[in-house]
């Protein structure tokens, strides 16, 4: 019984911990709730067209290209 109840607690704390995480997370987020611009979910939409046609580039091309 005693067993019993402190794995209870040890599951609480856990679930505690992860919630109060993802709450922090959430809530550390300064755009968090902000429509997106039409230019931006323009630009969003065409990098999604890319990504259906294979289009992109691996991003070690692109950090290759600008590396100094």
């Amino acid at each position: 019984m005693i067993k019993i109840l402190l794995q209870e607690k040890q599951v609480a704390e856990i679930a505690r911990r992860q919630v109060t995480s993802a709450l922090r997370e959430i809530l550390s987020d300064p755009d968090a709730g902000l429509v997106l611009q039409n230019k931006a979910t323009l630009r969003l939409k065409k990098s999604l067209k890319s990504k259906t046609e294979g289009k992109l580039k691996d991003l070690s091309v692109v950090l290759k290209k600008y590396s100094f």
